[in-house]
């Protein structure tokens, strides 16, 4: 009786270690990962926000294609112009188009800037490889 027990619960703690492992390794969907980013903004979590994209993300401005930052630069401006700043988006909407996902709202900071915000956000396997400040 007692390697019955033993064996089921044996079972039982390597299904529940399956299970969580397995569940670590679902990728989120490109309006999920934007929703934590929107979120991590607003709650100014610098860690959050750094996790959402991947190790080679850009940055740029839709009308300034030569400025497109990456690397140590795209690093550089995320802390600067929104983790120091308390950048977020305030009303945001999401329109998903695949792996692309249009952020619409009010983009507020700590510096009493306030601009619309109309910004394309790519995501590939759960995470942002590219950000672009789109104007009309």
């Amino acid at each position: 009786m007692n390697r019955f027990i033993f064996a089921c619960v044996s079972i039982m703690i390597f299904s529940l270690g399956f299970f969580q492992a397995h569940a670590s390794d679902i990728v989120q969907t490109p309006d999920q990962v934007v929703s934590e980013l929107i979120s991590a903004m607003e709650a100014n979590d610098a860690a959050r926000i750094r996790a959402v994209f991947t190790e080679n993300a850009s940055q740029e401005y839709e009308r300034w294609y030569a400025r497109k930052k990456t690397g140590g630069k795209f690093w550089a401006w995320l802390k600067s112009d929104i983790i120091d700043v308390h950048g977020r988006v305030i009303n945001p909407e999401l329109k998903v188009d695949g792996n692309q996902v249009v952020l619409t709202g009010t983009y507020v900071n700590n510096d009493n800037y306030q601009s619309a915000a109309d910004f394309l956000l790519v995501v590939e396997n759960g995470k942002i490889i590219s950000w672009t400040m789109r104007y009309d």
